[in-house]
């Protein structure tokens, strides 16, 4: 994995064309990338939407037996709002609001339920 590609893209809302991603089109150009698994990646997609729309095709797992690629889901009230992938050593790559991509340690974010989740085609 070259980390340099994912750390060019800006936080676009709504954003589907690299290097201008949002949460979620972060998510399916690391899959599509890393993992030749093609994600839906319909341009009108709300992180919620685009969760709603691929949760079956994603497995929760116990945060202990998480993998590299493996996403992690943040939810308020359970509802998602927030997404990043997995990269190991307590991790994630994520994108924020008016941010470029980045890798950090994975936070507890204020108020949030945090749950991994792994791809039916095994990572």
């Amino acid at each position: 994995m070259q980390l340099n590609h994912y750390l060019l893209i800006r936080h676009t809302p709504n954003g589907r064309k690299y290097p201008y991603l949002d949460f979620w089109g972060l998510v399916i150009e690391f899959y599509r990338r890393e993992l030749g698994i093609e994600l839906d990646e319909c341009a009108d997609f709300s992180i919620r939407d685009g969760y709603e729309k691929e949760k079956n095709s994603f497995r929760e797992i116990p945060p202990d037996d998480a993998a590299i690629g493996d996403v992690i889901a943040f939810f308020r009230h359970g509802v998602i709002f927030h997404v990043a992938v997995f990269l190991g050593k307590g991790e994630m790559l994520h994108t924020g609001l008016n941010r470029h991509a980045r890798a950090e340690k994975i936070k507890s974010l204020q108020f949030a339920e945090t749950k991994f989740y792994r791809h039916a085609k095994e990572i």
